[in-house]
């Protein structure tokens, strides 16, 4: 089973002024993504879902709500997309989520969302003087109160974080609150879109932000309550594929079918890699249908350039086969440095903590065990 997700940008509009945010030209826009706009993609659900059966996928579907601030908007609208949703999505299995700022936010909003059953990813990058709202007042203790009382009402939510030269010193050691409130934590590395002075200054090194993970893969290691970090948890189970001598992805170097597509408010849809490049734009939802864009030639030079990077960066990598090579379709998956682009943090992050578990005494035996407890590796030739 593959799960097709819709990042769906429902609108630019926005409370806060975040100092690297790649939206920041656009926060003041107050258009909303129409009823149309998101009756036209959920009424192709279906169809898009047989096209995707008959290329072998059985599929699932993932929408996440995304902004600007999502949960600026009111109740009502989000009444709106539960009806569409049920009266047009009938065959497949979706799920839903919201990514939120959960500063000065619309409360029955999140009230109606949660209660709905959708999943929520709370953004706090604990350090302050970068998530400023328009007057620049700062927001993270605002945010880590309102997160604190969430989790004591009940509800899960997950922990996104934004990895910049900004937090470098205070991330890691986030992890305890992290593990007592989140259900789960996911740090992107800062990437490009935002002003270009503000990302000269709070971005770091490639292999900087691969020592990061590593100090959070000991952070966790030592800690009380063990959580779910991404994309740390996919750099570990490569790093032990590595120990362990056991290649599992095969035919990566093939045209793999992008299963993240980003929708614009005015319903222009993006794969992941391409977001927002006029030249990469698979058309219009509103004029044109999920099957026509991924049978389109546009999308097949999406798929060309994604099999371009990894024939530069993963053919030759030492974590070929180990590595699904999923982080050549992210944002920010490759640095252009003297040799050209490569996949640097991926392959540091693997590499180091490969060492770090083989200094550990973790050998094949012990990951072996690991395997058949869990049934994750293929059984030995």
């Amino acid at each position: 089973m593959q799960e097709t997700v819709f990042v769906l940008k429902v609108s630019k509009f926005c409370n806060l002024r975040c100092m690297y945010c790649y939206e920041h030209r656009d926060l003041h826009v107050r258009d909303v993504m129409s009823n149309g706009t998101l009756e036209r993609l959920f009424t192709g659900i279906d169809a898009y879902g047989d096209e995707l059966c008959a290329r072998g996928i059985v599929p699932k579907f993932s929408f996440v709500w995304h902004g600007g601030e999502p949960l600026l908007l009111p109740p009502s609208w989000y009444e709106a997309v539960i009806r569409q949703q049920q009266h047009h999505v009938r065959r497949f299995s979706y799920r839903n989520s919201v990514q939120t700022n959960l500063f000065g936010v619309n409360a029955g909003a999140l009230e109606l969302v949660t209660a709905a059953g959708w999943e929520l990813g709370v953004s706090i990058d604990f350090a302050d003087g970068v998530r400023t709202n328009r007057g620049g007042r700062d927001s993270t203790r605002s945010v880590i109160a309102a997160a604190e009382a969430l989790a004591e009402s009940g509800t899960r939510f997950g922990a996104i974080s934004v990895l910049g030269a900004h937090n470098r010193s205070t991330l890691v050691n986030s992890y305890d609150w992290v593990s007592e409130y989140a259900a789960g934590w996911r740090i992107l590395p800062l990437f490009s879109g935002g002003p270009e002075d503000t990302l000269l200054r709070l971005s770091l090194g490639e292999d900087e932000v691969a020592r990061v993970f590593l100090e959070l893969f000991e952070r966790r290691a030592a800690a009380r309550r063990h959580i779910p970090v991404a994309p740390l948890d996919d750099y570990v189970k490569w790093a032990a594929l590595k120990i362990a001598g056991r290649p599992v992805a095969s035919g990566v170097l093939g045209e793999v079918l992008d299963n993240i597509f980003i929708v614009n408010v005015n319903g222009d849809v993006f794969t992941r890699p391409f977001a927002y490049d006029p030249q990469f734009c698979l058309g219009n939802i509103n004029a044109t249908s999920l099957p026509e864009m991924i049978g389109s030639e546009t999308y097949r030079s999406c798929q060309r350039k994604i099999l371009g990077r990894k024939l530069r960066n993963c053919a030759g990598c030492d974590s070929f086969g180990f590595c699904d090579t999923s982080p050549m379709h992210e944002h920010g998956s490759i640095t252009s440095n003297a040799e050209g682009s490569r996949c640097i943090r991926t392959s540091s992050a693997i590499r180091q903590i490969e060492d770090a578990l083989t200094v550990a005494g973790i050998d094949r035996s012990v990951i072996g065990t690991w395997a058949r407890q869990e049934g994750s590796f293929p059984p030995s030739p």
